[in-house]
């Protein structure tokens, strides 16, 4: 279920996305790469890093017109 326990059940949690970061071989990772490796849409892991980030467990970076990397904070 969604975080207030309305909606659609969540195919992949904020915790599976930090964990994920975990086995990314570089400082930072894009929301495709995490997606990939979690075998979910790229949508659902780009609205569990927007939670993170809103909580100050990740940070971003557009580093083009359309990338984005993402990399989790020391507090995560």
């Amino acid at each position: 279920m969604a975080k207030d326990g309305i909606g659609r059940p969540r195919d992949v949690t904020c915790e599976d996305v930090l964990t994920a970061f975990d086995d990314v071989e570089k400082p930072v990772a894009t929301g495709k790469l995490l997606a990939e490796m979690l075998d979910v849409s790229k949508q659902s892991v780009l609205r569990r890093l927007q939670e993170l980030e809103e909580e100050g467990r990740v940070e971003r970076w557009k580093v083009g017109s359309r990338a984005v990397v993402w990399w989790p904070t020391e507090e995560s």
